[in-house]
C-alpha cells in the first residue's frame, strides 16, 4: 500500500473534516508580514545545559512519553514539582527527566530496567497521569534500542544521518519503538510520525539549530497533535462535520484509528502546508517549524487561547 503525501493530499470529505481555502487566504493575509522565529524549546522544566553527550537520549526518551497529557473527565491535570514549580503538560514531562540528569548525563541502563515502582517515582507528582503502565514500557524499550541499536548514543542515531531533519525523523521512525505513528487506511498509509519529527526538532534546537550543524527541517509537516486541531478549527480552516463537532464539544472519545482521528491530523498536516504555501505567496517565506510554534503558541499561550475551545480527545501515546 503507498504512502499518502499528507502536505499534498486532502483528507476524504466522508471522513468527517474539510480544510477551508478561503480561511487559509485570510489568516495569510493577516500574518504575512509577521515574524516566524525557530521555536527554543526552552519550556520550564528543561534542562539549562545541553551537553550533546546526553542531550540528545533526554530528548529521545523524553519525547517518547510526550503524549496524551490532558486528564481523564473530572481529574486535575497533572503536574510535577520542579525546584519551586509545579509544572503541567510538556513542561511536566520534560521536568520529570530533567530531575534524572546527573553529572554524567542519563543512565540509560537504568532506564531500560524501569520497572512499575521506578517509573511511579519518575512520573510521581499531582493530578492524573494517564497510561503510566505503558509510557514504562515504552521507555524500557527506547533505552534498550539505544544502547544495543545505536551503540548507547542517540547522538549515533544524529550523526549517521549528517544531521539533517528528515533523516533524523525517518531513523526514529525506523528503528525506536514509541516513534512509529502510521496509519493503515482505505486512502493508503497516513505517515504521521509526529513524536519523530518533533524530536528531531528539538535535538536541533538544542544544539543550536544550524549553529549545531543541523539542516534539512525547512519542510517538515506541521505536528497533528491536539492543540493544532483546536486553533485551526477556531480559525475556521479546518471545518468539522456535525457529528464531530458534538463529540468534541461535550468531550467525547474520538478512538484511536478511526476515521475522524485520522482525519483530524491528516487535515492538521495539509492545512500547515497549505498556510505555508500561502504565506509564501505573499512573500512569507517561512520555515515549518516556525509556523507549527507560532500554531501551537496560539492555541496554549495566546492571549484568546482559553476561547478556542475543546480539543479532541483520544486515549493514545502516538501524540
Amino acid at each position: 500500500m503507498d504512502l499518502v503525501d499528507l502536505q499534498q493530499q486532502r483528507p476524504p470529505e466522508a471522513w468527517g473534516v474539510v480544510v477551508d481555502d478561503k480561511a487559509i487566504a485570510r489568516v495569510a493575509d493577516t500574518w504575512a508580514n509577521d515574524e516566524f522565529p525557530l521555536p527554543t524549546f526552552d519550556y520550564p522544566g528543561t534542562p539549562a545545559v545541553r551537553d550533546e553527550a546526553w542531550w540528545f537520549d533526554y530528548v529521545t526518551l523524553s519525547v517518547s512519553v510526550l503524549a496524551c497529557l490532558w486528564p481523564p473527565e473530572g481529574d486535575e491535570m497533572w503536574h510535577v514539582n520542579l525546584g519551586d514549580e509545579w509544572l503541567d503538560d510538556a513542561p511536566g514531562i520534560f521536568a520529570a527527566f530533567t530531575k534524572t540528569i546527573t553529572s554524567s548525563g542519563l543512565n540509560l541502563e537504568e532506564f531500560a530496567r524501569l520497572d512499575e515502582t521506578s517509573g511511579a517515582k519518575l512520573f510521581a507528582g499531582r493530578g492524573t497521569l494517564q497510561m503510566i503502565p505503558d509510557r514504562v514500557d515504552l521507555l524500557r524499550k527506547v533505552a534498550t534500542t539505544i544502547l544495543e541499536r545505536w551503540d548507547g548514543s542517540t547522538r549515533n542515531l544524529v550523526d549517521e544521518v549528517g544531521r539533517d531533519g528528515i533523516g533524523i525523523a525517518a531513523a526514529l521512525s525506523a528503528t525506536v519503538p514509541a516513534y512509529q505513528d502510521r496509519a493503515t487506511t482505505d486512502a493508503g498509509i497516513l505517515p504521521f510520525d509526529k513524536l519523530s519529527h518533533l524530536a528531531a526538532a528539538i535535538m536541533a534546537a538544542g544544539a543550536g539549530w544550524a549553529d549545531g550543524g543541523f539542516h534539512g527541517f525547512e519542510n517538515f509537516p506541521v505536528y497533528p497533535d491536539y492543540m493544532l486541531p483546536r486553533v485551526l478549527r477556531f480559525l475556521g480552516v479546518m471545518v468539522y462535520s456535525p457529528e464531530l463537532a458534538a463529540a468534541i464539544d461535550t468531550r467525547q472519545l474520538i478512538p484511536a484509528d478511526s476515521a475522524h482521528e485520522h482525519a483530524i491530523r491528516w487535515a492538521t498536516v495539509f492545512a500547515g502546508a497549505e498556510l505555508r504555501r500561502a504565506l509564501a505567496a505573499r512573500g512569507a517565506d517561512v520555515p515549518s517549524p516556525g509556523l507549527d510554534y507560532r500554531l501551537w503558541s496560539e492555541a496554549v499561550l495566546g492571549p484568546n487561547a482559553a476561547s478556542f475551545g475543546e480539543h479532541h480527545r483520544t486515549i493514545t501515546l502516538r501524540y
